[in-house]
């Protein structure tokens, strides 16, 4: 009976450092959070995809500009306290951020859609733009509405569902639009010349970039205030990447904060004497937004001192101090009628 008794314990305790055994072997090949790897390698990777004027463009010395970019900037100045240490790659689709495990995010265009997460292990970060597909027309047609389009022949790309989206508002709307399949803005260009379309069909987003490209001068296009559907734009990072994807999602809401605080990359050393309380959060002059996220406690005065706020970084790619010029529509802050709203940062 004692040595049965004694048998039985010694089983149990090998069963227990077996199980200890396997414990510490499944902790040693546990993957080092996404956070930790970008901070050891010493600079963030992020997915693009270059050729949309304001999103993500690269002049003649290879230096990348734009709302995408800046998406990717302001991150790295949140984790890093420079806005430079970004390395950046060409995400030719989602799966891409899926697939590769040294891209830590993607910030290129792209749609906030169910089957793009969920389907993927993604996670789409707050939006920072929120786009719609709408009409471009030449200023001298003296068409200001989409109902003047009655009849229209309008040209469309074939690529991915604008076809479809314009097919559906002539059918609601019983506009008899007539659809001219097209490839690229080229093929816009001679469409309009050829007198072929009377309007082009395209996201906002895209439509600002072809105002450039169409003519000598972008004033000779006027974007129609219609939107015929919604296209909110994400960056995106993996499902399990948890306390990045907070790291992205605030330092996104920081910068429209900032705004509304009207703070800007000019006077935020000023504000650092501010002495109303959220203010302090969210400068760190007030401790304690920096260690829920593994960041130091003055991340979102870095991030807006060198990317500047929400408004800031909208301006000076597609709105009123950028060729684009754009207007903020809903991208205006909730407190000028716009969905830019950012949760209390304490």
């Amino acid at each position: 009976m004692h040595q049965n008794s004694r048998a039985s314990r010694f089983a149990k305790g090998a069963f227990a450092a077996l199980l200890l055994g396997l414990a510490t072997a499944c902790s040693d090949a546990a993957p080092q959070p996404r956070l930790e790897q970008v901070k050891d390698r010493g600079f963030l990777t992020c997915g693009i995809w270059p050729g949309i004027a304001g999103f993500a463009t690269a002049d003649g010395h290879d230096r990348y500009h734009g709302i995408d970019i800046d998406v990717c900037r302001a991150v790295s100045a949140a984790v890093f306290g420079s806005p430079n240490n970004v390395q950046y790659v060409r995400a030719e689709n989602v799966q891409q951020l899926r697939d590769e495990a040294d891209l830590d995010i993607v910030s290129r265009r792209i749609t906030w859609s169910l089957t793009r997460a969920a389907a993927n292990d993604l996670m789409f970060g707050p939006v920072f733009f929120y786009d719609g597909q709408g009409f471009l027309v030449p200023q001298n047609s003296g068409i200001t509405s989409a109902d003047q389009l009655a009849g229209a022949s309008v040209c469309v790309q074939t690529v991915e569902a604008h076809a479809a989206t314009l097919a559906a508002f002539a059918l609601e709307n019983d506009l008899n639009i007539t659809s001219v399949p097209i490839e690229s803005n080229e093929d816009v260009k001679q469409a309009f010349e050829a007198n072929r379309c009377t309007a082009y069909s395209a996201d906002i987003s895209l439509l600002g970039a072809a105002k450039l490209e169409l003519g000598a001068r972008p004033d000779d296009f006027l974007i129609l205030p219609t939107l015929i559907s919604k296209e909110p734009l994400s960056p995106l990072v993996r499902m399990g990447d948890d306390q990045f994807f907070e790291v992205l999602r605030w330092t996104i809401f920081a910068m429209i904060a900032a705004e509304e605080f009207g703070i800007t990359s000019k006077n935020v050393d000023a504000a650092l004497k501010n002495h109303a309380p959220e203010i302090r959060r969210l400068l760190g002059v007030i401790p304690g937004n920096g260690a829920p996220l593994g960041l130091d406690d003055d991340w979102a005065y870095n991030v807006i001192k060198s990317v500047g706020n929400y408004g800031e970084m909208f301006d000076r790619n597609v709105g009123r101090n950028s060729s684009i010029k754009l207007d903020r529509g809903l991208n205006k802050l909730w407190t000028d009628g716009g969905l830019m709203y950012a949760p209390r940062l304490r």
